[in-house]
């Protein structure tokens, strides 16, 4: 009977006759092997066995056949499972009969790849490049006294301050420190006291009043007022030195120019990882709207539904979470099917993932396998890996990078 959505349910049956056949014999295996007070093992009547067991034997020959009916009814009927079965009833009480319902995988027929979409590559910026060269000097920035009086924001100082609970004076465990080197008013301290140093001139002393927030991370100060003495001990500038050729190869470059190719390299790598990413994002969507006329098995999709509403950063409404689970899934099957029709085999992509991380654990592939195994990374890595594969494939069987990318 068919239910809708690639539902159906099913009543298989045995005849009275085989079910018994199966049951006799379990039936002899158990008399053979059961010891009973009072009887030799597998002397005990096999009325007495039947008698004592006889039930759960049957309904443990019911429970061995249940997944061979159901495999049986899958093939006659050229059925593949997009669920598991849900059993309704069985009855082994004349014979042996199951009734259950099943959703099937949806039927996709000839994939079309006529998809139009472009690589588009970011050309690197010479800010990129420095920002990155900082980065790398951060460790040897130094900070030194500038003419200047009045703190302003996004001032570095160096400063003392001690803090008190307004309650008792009490002094606030790690709550002070001399000469702390503090960029003003980008959140490092909180609000209060951080909208209070600007504005200080430098050598001035200050109580400032503050109030924790209610949320800050030390419980037992959220919400408390106190006060701290602070002090302006000197305004100074933040500077990088100069990258120069003796600098470079402390970095374990040749000189400035081979640092500063290499990061430029480096960047372009990114920016062409980025850009595939983004295109197999818009392949994947143009895919899906190419390829979107078949039944999808209304279980599955309920289910991804309930998936999404159960993702509370999610803020949709019914209409986006049903075309976005109806996305999900339907881009699944269609990604099944090219994965099949291409015999898309991702162990070679796996296990260089998996050697990424083998780095970071120093452990053998095998071994971070199993680590990533046991902490239910392994899994999501796979689909992610073979997913990527799966629409590498597509772009190319559209066509999509016979020429060379554009660079904007």
């Amino acid at each position: 009977k068919e239910l809708g959505g690639l539902g159906y349910s099913f009543k298989a049956n045995l005849s009275k006759e085989e079910f018994e056949k199966k049951y006799q014999s379990k039936l002899n295996y158990y008399r053979k092997n059961i010891e009973i007070k009072g009887f030799r093992k597998g002397k005990a009547p096999m009325s007495m066995i039947e008698k004592m067991y006889g039930d759960s034997i049957k309904a443990e020959v019911a429970e061995e056949l249940l997944p061979k009916m159901v495999e049986e009814v899958y093939k006659k009927e050229s059925i593949t499972p997009a669920s598991e079965p849900e059993v309704k009833n069985v009855d082994y009480e004349n014979g042996f009969s199951v009734e259950f319902e099943v959703y099937a995988e949806p039927s996709i027929g000839e994939i079309s790849y006529d998809i139009e979409a472009e690589l588009k590559i970011e050309d690197v910026k010479d800010e990129e490049i420095e920002k990155e060269i900082n980065k790398m000097l951060e460790p040897k920035v130094t900070y030194e006294s500038v003419d200047k009086d009045v703190v302003e924001k996004e001032d570095f100082i160096y400063l003392d301050f001690a803090g008190f609970l307004a309650d008792g004076d009490k002094e606030i465990e790690g709550g002070s420190a001399k000469n702390y080197l503090l960029q003003v008013g980008v959140g490092q301290f909180i609000k209060d006291l951080d909208e209070a140093l600007i504005g200080m001139k430098k050598g001035e002393e200050k109580k400032v009043d503050v109030t924790f927030p209610e949320d800050y991370h030390e419980k037992t100060l959220a919400g408390q007022k106190a006060y701290f003495n602070v002090k302006v001990n000197d305004i100074v500038e933040k500077r990088l030195p100069e990258l120069t050729d003796e600098l470079a190869k402390e970095f374990g470059f040749e000189n400035a120019d081979d640092l500063r190719n290499k990061v430029k390299e480096n960047l372009m790598e990114a920016k062409k990882t980025a850009a595939m990413n983004s295109l197999r994002v818009d392949v994947f969507k143009k895919f899906i709207e190419k390829n979107k006329d078949f039944e999808l098995p209304s279980k599955v999709l309920e289910s991804e539904i309930n998936a999404i509403k159960g993702n509370k950063q999610l803020e949709l409404s019914d209409d986006e979470i049903k075309e976005r689970a109806e996305e999900s899934v339907r881009g699944y099957y269609l990604l099944n099917k090219v994965s099949a029709d291409e015999n898309i085999n991702i162990k070679n992509d796996l296990e260089n993932e998996i050697a990424k991380f083998s780095a970071y654990f120093g452990k053998s592939v095998d071994e971070t396998a199993k680590i990533l195994q046991e902490n239910g990374m392994l899994d999501r890595m796979a689909y992610d890996v073979w997913e990527k594969s799966v629409l590498d494939k597509v772009i190319e069987k559209a066509g999509i990078l016979k020429e060379e990318p554009v660079q904007e």
